[in-house]
């Protein structure tokens, strides 16, 4: 059996307001269309993925895996079909899903397939029950049967009061899509509705089939402020996730992480935490309050914060206290390393159960290049330290406080670098 998945992507979006595709907008971290292309990866009875999209919006889709293919002319999600089908007629069954329309779990589409094709089905679709069904075509169901989709504009007053609702995902049989050229473009847009393909395959007497969603809600965006409605729904989803998983997480309604976090069970983060994409995070780990973590791997055991901030490139082994105001960027710090309070790490390796004093920075930007340190195991390094890159520390040394360190100091050693304190007596400003 051959299965192919298109996502529709072709529209103007028109209503969005934006210089770019809605598609290509972020929910969570991750473009909308990449949340569709993932979960079709995941889907092992899908044997290829297409793009159907327009020549203006070609170029959103150069570094992306999927096969393109361009609608011309723009004539409606039916006029996409069509004209796809004419030159892909060797698959069983075809999927379509909708750039704009993100589903969050793939195991949603997985079910909908599955029962689809095992029950012989010719054309379904995913519906979901909602509260406010304004906007969203009619599943019409007549006599136990899937009859119709009604869209919102064709509606009369009784349909308008249904609330079970299409989400624009098909699931199309080989046998149905022959029948795609029998879809009569709409008087009013001029296009061709992809959702008339319901009744037309219903007067053939085949069967026809609405898949009723009942887990994380399917929506699609069409402006700004549903962009907003739809990452809440995705926060939700992600953090819902997480804590299934064993994570903590106080307040999580104040809570940001991306969709592409790893948290492992154990870890708890506190409110007003911001969490990144690529961060992971082992087991038995703290993440206390208004912390920023981006691009950054933790270990077991580690506490973070208040008040930290990890950047791009930073790596913590494991059982490492990263205290309040301490930023850390490109860097690698091993087991046991400290940095408590008021401190800059970058470029810099740091060894073993090394402790960073507090007000210490590390000065890796000559104005034009950045520079790396290297800090031994085992070290002290005293308060108000400035390290100016590239030096290198031996292991188990110490660094008086207030030292400017500007050359390398062998391991097992003392370094002190201040100027002379002087006294004058008697010179009271009064």
């Amino acid at each position: 059996m051959k299965i192919c998945a298109i996502i529709l992507s072709a529209g103007k979006s028109n209503r969005f307001n934006s210089d770019k595709p809605k598609f290509m907008h972020e929910i969570s971290g991750q473009q909308i269309i990449n949340y569709n292309i993932n979960a079709v990866k995941k889907i092992k009875k899908i044997n290829k993925l297409f793009i159907i999209t327009s020549s203006q919006n070609k170029k959103y889709f150069e570094n992306i895996e999927p096969n393109i293919f361009i609608q011309n002319p723009l004539d409606g999600t039916g006029g996409a079909l069509k004209q796809f089908a004419k030159v892909n007629k060797n698959f069983d069954y075809y999927l379509v899903l909708l750039a704009d329309t993100p589903i969050f779990e793939y195991k949603i589409l997985q079910n909908f397939l599955n029962k689809s094709i095992s029950q012989k089905n010719d054309v379904s679709v995913i519906s979901q029950f909602i509260d406010n069904p304004e906007g969203y075509g009619r599943i019409v169901i007549e006599k136990n049967s899937f009859y119709q989709i009604i869209e919102d504009k064709d509606c009369n007053a009784i349909q308008k009061k249904i609330n079970l609702v299409n989400t624009g995902i098909f699931l199309i049989s080989k046998t149905a899509i022959s029948n795609i050229d029998l879809i009569k473009r709409n008087i009013n847009k001029k296009e061709f509705y992809l959702t008339d393909l319901v009744s037309i395959s219903k007067q053939k007497n085949m069967r026809t089939f609405a898949y009723i969603n009942k887990e994380t809600e399917i929506r699609g965006v069409n402006t700004i402020s549903e962009l907003n409605e739809l990452e809440t729904l995705s926060q939700i989803h992600i953090k819902k996730r997480i804590m299934n998983a064993g994570a903590i997480i106080h307040s999580p309604e104040t809570v940001y992480i991306e969709e592409n976090a790893k948290i492992e069970k154990g870890v708890i983060i506190e409110p007003n935490v911001v969490i990144k994409k690529n961060v992971s995070i082992k087991n038995g780990t703290t993440i206390r309050s208004f912390s920023y973590l981006e691009d950054a791997k933790i270990g077991s055991n580690c506490i973070i914060g208040p008040f930290a901030r990890l950047r791009p490139g930073t790596t913590l082994e494991g059982d490492n206290r990263i205290g309040n105001f301490v930023e850390i960027k490109k860097s690698k710090l091993s087991k046991g390393v400290k940095a408590n309070h008021l401190t800059y790490i970058g470029d810099t390796n740091v060894g073993k159960n090394t402790n960073i004093g507090a007000g210490t920075i590390t000065c890796n930007y000559d104005g034009k290049n950045k520079l790396s340190c290297k800090i031994g195991n085992n070290s002290f390094i005293g308060s108000n330290t400035s390290i100016v890159a590239p030096v290198e520390i031996g292991a188990n040394s110490y660094i008086a406080a207030g030292s400017v360190i500007t050359k390398n100091i062998p391991k097992k050693s003392f370094s002190i670098s201040r100027a002379k304190q002087k006294i004058y007596k008697n010179r009271v400003v009064k």
